[in-house]
């Protein structure tokens, strides 16, 4: 169940920026349409921005991917149980000399 939940926050700090890029370009298409006069030079421009979000999309993907392979992998967890116990012991020590 943690690793679920760890998983569903990743996703949801990652999500946030990728709504913000995918807001802006919209708001940017909207404004473009609106003070479009003919011009071919917008829809090259429009087409360069969608090929740069494209990029950034895979890239965030990328990282992402990385991220959840990191989470998922048994060798880098940290058993709690053991901590727990390790702190307690190091105490009792502390106290002891």
């Amino acid at each position: 169940m943690q690793h679920l939940a760890g998983i569903i926050a990743i996703l949801a700090v990652f999500s946030i920026p990728l709504v913000a890029i995918v807001g802006s370009f919209y708001l940017k298409l909207q404004k473009l349409k609106i003070s479009q006069n003919g011009d071919g030079d917008t829809v090259k421009d429009l087409r360069q921005q969608v090929g740069h979000l494209m990029a950034e999309n895979d890239e965030v993907k990328d990282r992402l991917k990385n991220l959840e392979h990191i989470l998922s992998d048994e060798s880098r967890r940290i058993n709690i149980d053991y901590e727990k116990e390790q702190i307690k012991v190091d105490q009792q020590n502390k106290f002891e000399l």
